[in-house]
């Protein structure tokens, strides 16, 4: 199944987005990992593990690492000055033909909600009914986050076009995806707990059978929410019509691309 998101090739040029992204990616890596352990220790002191177990002292000694290694890339990061090298080099390559399905530069931020929007819906809700099921693995599960995750940042690049409508849309996928970020938050956490460094410390087995409840917890919570205003034969079409036909009523018209281009940088 194609994304849910804007390619940034659309508008920029290949080698040298790819290249950036690739950048990025490393920078990220470490990001995460400092996130990952702030989460876990977020997630130890809701499953009541007591201050001062090795688990705590552990995974505290293991976030002030990554930190470490996050500054000094950031610090390399700054002294490229990879911000002016950006500038120059992505230029604005947008396409001049206007079709459905396809963003234009040339056309409102409006128009393109109006030919675009629509499409990514449908598909959308496609992929949503596709892992909205009991037996769906945990993998899908977080890829089908991803996918909210994009879809809701693209509709709120988009607000200024529509009414108050599309804020109830936005509000849906949020809960959406916090139920959805939740369980793959638990479900790394327990991915780290199975690491020899911390499986047999004091705490491990106690934080191992909260994650495990909260899985089961939140996925249910997800199943029921998707079920009960998501799944119905005419959700997605009602959220396709309503963003085809309404695009361009909540503010004045914008007679510039800037919210097809923003939207394309912030999916890159």
């Amino acid at each position: 199944m194609k994304a849910v998101w804007l390619s940034s090739r659309v508008f920029f040029p290949r080698r040298p987005c790819q290249k950036f992204q690739r950048r990025l990616r490393k920078v990220l890596k470490p990001a995460g990992a400092v996130r990952d352990r702030d989460i876990a220790l977020g997630l130890a002191k809701n499953a009541g593990v007591a201050n001062g177990a090795a688990l705590l002292t552990q995974l505290t000694k293991q976030r002030e690492q990554v930190a470490k290694a996050f500054r000094a890339d950031l610090k390399v990061w700054a002294k490229q000055n990879s911000s002016n090298k950006w500038r120059r080099r992505l230029a604005v390559t947008a396409p001049d033909k206007t079709s459905k399905g396809k963003w234009n530069a040339a056309a409102t931020s409006a128009e393109n909600a109006a030919a675009v929007l629509p499409t990514l819906t449908s598909r959308f809700f496609r992929a949503g009914r596709k892992v909205a099921v009991p037996e769906a693995a945990d993998e899908k599960l977080h890829r089908f986050r991803l996918k909210v995750k994009r879809f809701r940042y693209m509709l709120e690049l988009f607000r200024p076009c529509y009414g108050p409508t599309l804020d109830e849309h936005i509000g849906t996928l949020k809960e959406l995806q916090d139920h959805l970020g939740r369980m793959t938050d638990c479900a790394f956490t327990l991915g780290m707990l199975a690491k020899p460094a911390l499986k047999n410390l004091d705490g491990a087995e106690q934080l191992r059978s909260y994650l495990a409840e909260q899985i089961q917890r939140e996925r249910a919570a997800f199943l029921e929410y998707w079920e009960r205003l998501l799944n119905s034969l005419d959700a997605g079409q009602r959220w396709a019509d309503y963003l085809e036909r309404f695009a361009g009523r909540g503010s004045k018209p914008n007679h510039s691309s800037s919210g097809a281009v923003d939207a394309v940088r912030a999916s890159a």
